[in-house]
């Protein structure tokens, strides 16, 4: 008789499946020269550098020490295992293997929510295949890494931890991802004001059976996240340079925090008038809909949401609320165990349909995984992970930089370099580099052709400088400093070509 596969088996199989489609994914991506300085750039070289005890610096962004841009002191924890795989590929690694794991405390998560009912562990396997296929969740995967991402595992395994009211470990896991970056903390103070909520019920069903502890448990992380977000916002990140950098994307409500809370109360149609647009809610409308709308069922879960959800849609920052980046990345556990919370409420409202049900959360997932995701085979162009002359070309320049010299460079080509003291995004050096390496047809960071051919010639002009061109596209300018450590000073087109082959 063939022994039946145990829920934790398809379980493992969906999280192993997941961890070798979006590793290889992510792996190609990178090889393939589909990453960019914004933002593996960035994490690389700081890695790097914290991998080598300088701390997390970098030389692309504005400040100079990350934790001043983005105060992320959990990201020190990953420091020792890329100290031993010193690679890009370790931090593409660590984010799909950490936003996998999110889907065991969901699913655990799912079975203590649904206790009790017969169909528990076919909805929690439903539930972890939805996370799993969710669009916002390959947004977030696919593009580059993020700090932000592990924000995902850490508060879903806190929220399981609340739910059965393990509270050391639940305190653990809810500071570990307020660590991850600054506003993280104000949606782990959310989860104490989603505790009161909880507590405050009438329904029995729904009441903690010691409300004292529980309320007090509330206030404690409330308190603490709000001397954990002033602590990092007012001292830590000032003093490492930065502040809340990323405020002016709600200049339109005010400069400071202070001044947006302000403009928001006293002018509340203001407010109204920047979150009710239409590319507003059609993001809510496809943040909602792979979930066929469950969350909606559950406003106290729903709590969890509003932190980050306030977050895209006062900005008019468009990349904020298009789900196609990382910035959904604080709404997505409030989501699911609000959708959670939501079949429960349905199942008691529709006992008789809890097959149909099955079936139409089931049908949602897989058009939403269809129509939004960006790995749907309607959306993903497969054919970007192939060869091609210009990534052959982009190859061969990466291979010619000696290590230790400072290089300037294309967005797509810094990830590759960035393991140096110094890597730059051409066209944003903050000084001249030893070696600049640029592809003309790309206006990435360029406002057009014009642009690119002042800046080379912005090089050309110090005299200090040789030009190698091939292909008629690409061109590496390069020092006279690294000229005279014995690499050669041709012009020629063919040989430069050479050129490039040999390095």
């Amino acid at each position: 008789m063939r022994k039946r596969l145990s829920d934790l088996h398809i379980l493992w199989i969906l999280i192993g499946l997941y961890i070798v489609i979006f590793g290889l994914i992510t792996a190609l991506r990178h090889y393939n020269f589909l990453t960019q300085a914004w933002d593996l750039g960035i994490f690389t070289q700081s890695f790097w550098n914290a991998s080598h005890g300088r701390g997390l610096i970098n030389t692309i962004e504005q400040i100079p020490n990350h934790l001043g841009v983005h105060f992320s002191p959990f990201l020190f924890l990953l420091v020792p295992g890329y100290a031993l795989f010193q690679s890009p590929y370790y931090l593409l690694f660590i984010q799909t293997l950490a936003l996998a794991l999110g889907a065991l405390p969901l699913f655990l998560l799912t079975k203590k929510i649904l206790i009790g009912e017969v169909s528990a562990t076919k909805w929690a396997l439903a539930i972890v295949t939805a996370y799993l296929l969710y669009p916002p969740l390959h947004a977030l995967q696919l593009y580059d890494f993020h700090e932000i991402a592990f924000f995902v595992p850490l508060f879903l395994f806190a929220l399981y931890f609340l739910e059965t009211k393990k509270w050391i470990y639940a305190g653990i896991f809810l500071f570990l991802a307020a660590t991850t970056k600054e506003d993280a903390v104000l949606t782990v103070l959310f989860a104490g004001l989603y505790l009161i909520a909880k507590n405050l019920s009438f329904r029995k069903e729904l009441l903690f059976p010691d409300r004292r502890k529980c309320l007090s448990i509330a206030v404690i992380i409330i308190i603490v996240s709000v001397t954990y977000f002033f602590l990092a916002t007012k001292i830590f990140m000032p003093a490492a340079g930065g502040g809340l950098l990323r405020i002016d994307r709600y200049a339109h409500l005010g400069e400071t925090v202070s001044e947006i809370a302000k403009n928001s109360a006293l002018h509340p149609l203001l407010v109204l008038k920047t979150v009710f647009t239409l590319p507003k809610m059609a993001y809510v409308f496809w943040l909602l809909f792979p979930l066929l709308f469950l969350p909606l069922l559950s406003w106290r879960s729903l709590i969890l949401v509003l932190p980050g959800l306030a977050e895209n849609v006062l900005t008019n920052y468009s990349s904020q609320f298009s789900s196609l980046y990382h910035y959904d990345a604080l709404v997505i556990p409030g989501l699911f165990i609000s959708a959670v919370y939501g079949v429960k409420i349905l199942l008691k409202w529709i006992p008789d349909k809890k097959r149909d049900i099955v079936w139409a959360v089931g049908i949602v997932i897989f058009i939403g995984f269809v129509v939004r995701s960006p790995l749907s085979p309607t959306i993903f162009s497969f054919a970007s992970l192939g060869n091609s002359p210009k990534k052959e070309a982009y190859r061969n320049l990466v291979r010619m930089v000696p290590e230790g010299v400072s290089v300037a460079a294309h967005t797509n080509l810094v990830p590759h370099l960035a393991q140096r003291k110094e890597i730059q995004f051409a066209g944003f050096e903050n000084e001249r580099s030893d070696i600049v390496l640029l592809d003309t047809t790309d206006m990435f960071g360029f406002e057009s052709a014009e642009a690119i051919a002042h800046y080379i010639e912005s090089y050309d002009r110090t005299d200090e400088y040789t030009s190698y061109v091939f292909d008629d596209r690409y061109i590496v300018l390069l020092s006279k400093k690294l000229r005279l450590s014995g690499l050669p000073a041709k012009t020629d087109q063919n040989d430069s070509q050479k050129t490039l082959n040999n390095y």
